[in-house]
């Protein structure tokens, strides 16, 4: 049975990997290349918990439906309740039909309720002039108490101010080099933002989404959080949370005015009747950070082989897989790409590793292991023939 395993990075996807992991009685040693726990994407002070409604048929097969009953049941329990606040979420109506929510649906009045305009804004306490989806369960994460709970397991080792540099097999363990020096595991997990990417995740496709969130002094009396594109909570520790810009390849992260702008123009459009209470923007605080999302928008979650991108060059592509030798590596797992749902969707990725790990049967169908393999993007460029090289060219 493996042992020990190196979990590299301490956002969501790391942190919640190495508890699953630690809680069956593996001993993790966690490395960051941070100071502290969410130094990247997941380093907002508040994320939300809803999920993304399709309809009746689709439900119970669709990951982020599973992810987000699978993400309520672990935080409504001890020792995560603490950092979980369960405000409920309207999902206020916008262009986008919900004729897919009614009594049909698997959801129906147990996680979801239809309320008319009048109803959303008493449950919000202030006047909304749309309709809205209700999630009784939803709410949000007060996300710097809870990394540090899930790093907190006795089976947890955290070293930080140690960036990664890369890592080789040698008898049948990983030597993971670093700045602090070289680890050693059984298995090796890799769930870091994508600008922290080493050799080992070579031909995983992600791309960087800049998001800004604003944060201002409590402004009226807002019950719930909404929803409505972007998102706005209610006053916790004396600040409402807005956002977040969108702004795919950008990689600064500086504070801008113009984003505090922006997320006040969308809340005004969806909630105006807030608007005139906003306070002045010298009174606005805010955090920017880079979030990494795959070509499908599903993260790369599993076991991954770094010999299957080079393999694949001595192939033309067909309509079958060639029958390629399995690579005599110590055991290579990766949770990365979750772009802005990494809170909902981190538990199902860690879940998966670590029934992987442990070769221990999968609760979820076993389509969503396919959905998420960090491979499938290899073997689509193979498919479609970006990755053959032709003999004489290889030569």
């Amino acid at each position: 049975m493996t042992q020990h395993i190196v979990v590299v990075g301490a956002g969501i996807a790391g942190a919640s990997c190495a508890w699953v992991l630690a809680n069956r009685g593996y001993r993790i040693t966690v490395l960051d290349a941070a100071s502290k726990p969410g130094s990247g994407g997941s380093g907002n002070p508040l994320a939300i918990v809803y999920p993304k409604l399709v309809n009746a048929e689709l439900t119970p097969n669709h990951l982020q439906s599973l992810a987000y009953l699978h993400t309520l049941a672990l935080l409504q329990q001890p020792p995560f309740a603490e950092h979980y606040q369960q405000t409920g979420v309207l999902w206020l109506d916008q262009e986008r039909s919900l004729q897919d929510v009614d009594a049909s649906h698997p959801w129906w009045q147990k996680q979801v309720w239809r309320l008319d305009a009048e109803a959303a804004s008493e449950q919000a306490g202030v006047t909304l002039n749309r309709s809205a989806l209700w999630f009784p369960d939803a709410g949000f994460i007060r996300t710097d108490g809870l990394l540090r709970t899930l790093l907190a397991h006795e089976n947890i080792r955290t070293v930080f101010n140690t960036r990664v540099c890369g890592a080789e097999a040698l008898d049948s363990r990983w030597r993971i080099s670093s700045t602090q020096g070289y680890f050693s595991a059984e298995a090796l997990v890799l769930a870091y933002a994508g600008g922290s990417a080493i050799p080992l995740t070579d031909g995983l496709p992600l791309r960087p989404v800049r998001g800004q969130i604003s944060q201002f002094p409590t402004a009226f009396p807002l019950r719930t959080t909404l929803c409505y594109g972007g998102y706005l909570t209610p006053s916790d520790n004396g600040n409402h949370c807005v956002g977040a810009t969108f702004s795919p390849m950008d990689l600064q992260t500086d504070i801008r005015r113009q984003d505090h702008q922006f997320n006040a123009n969308e809340l005004g459009k969806s909630v105006p009747s807030v608007a005139e209470s906003l306070p002045p923007f010298d009174d606005w605080q805010g955090r920017a950070s880079l979030r990494w999302q795959t070509p499908d928008f599903s993260p790369m979650a599993g076991r991954h082989d770094p010999s299957l991108l080079h393999a694949l060059t001595a192939y033309p592509p067909r309509k079958h897989r060639p029958e390629l030798a399995t690579p005599d590596l110590p055991p290579l797992y990766v949770s990365i790409g979750h772009g802005a749902k990494g809170y909902t969707q981190a538990w199902v990725a860690a879940e998966i590793i670590a029934n992987g790990i442990s070769n221990t049967p999968s609760p979820w169908p076993d389509f969503i292991a396919k959905q998420l393999a960090p491979d499938r993007f290899i073997w689509r460029d193979w498919q479609r023939g970006r990755l053959w090289t032709p003999r004489r060219a290889r030569s």
